[in-house]
């Protein structure tokens, strides 16, 4: 992930946004240990360190005029920082992915994803109303035939939150942190 609060392009009309939070270092290092194995089992491509997230909400292509608006709609939530143990693996055969989640997401988790759907919603932006799945996703194009168990879970503590710029580029996807918001 890059930090850069002016990497909003002049040329295009619209960029991909989405809010989400990123583990920290510690957390990242004991996840892609747990990529490693699985990926042994499971084939399939790894998802780098630098792109391991849990999406809280999916904007989508955001206007370049309206970003501003959204950044004002989020300043408002305020939630508290939480601590949650991941501690399942999973298999979405589907989607072809493998993912991590907790068996138990923290209540502070689906405060801070309503109170943003909220503030989102009360400056009218479109967004997903399914119900929150929270997970992170760890190797995409995967082919699991067994179930994968974690024998030790990891900690997460999330202590702030980001508006992400997804930006595609020569085939490649690359997360720019906009903006960031400190949990109290």
């Amino acid at each position: 992930m890059r930090s850069d609060q002016n990497h909003i392009p002049i040329n295009p009309k619209s960029i991909r946004l989405f809010l989400g939070i990123f583990p920290d270092k510690l957390t990242q290092v004991q996840l892609a240990h747990q990529v490693k194995k699985l990926a042994t089992i499971c084939g399939g491509n790894i998802v780098s360190l630098e792109k391991l997230h849990l999406t809280l909400v999916f904007l989508g292509d955001v206007a370049i005029p309206r970003i501003k608006i959204l950044q004002q709609a989020i300043n408002s939530v305020t939630a508290k920082k939480f601590v949650f143990e991941l501690n399942e693996i999973r298999y979405w055969k589907k989607n072809e992915i493998v993912y991590i989640q907790a068996r138990s997401f923290p209540a502070e988790l689906y405060y801070l994803v309503d109170s943003l759907r909220n503030a989102l919603t009360k400056s009218e932006f479109l967004i997903d109303k399914r119900a929150y799945k929270p997970h992170i996703t760890l190797i995409r194009r995967a082919r699991c035939l067994s179930q994968v168990d974690l024998n030790t879970s990891i900690t997460w503590g999330v202590d702030k939150w980001f508006l992400i710029h997804s930006k595609q580029e020569n085939n490649r996807i690359e997360y720019i942190s906009l903006q960031h918001w400190n949990l109290i």
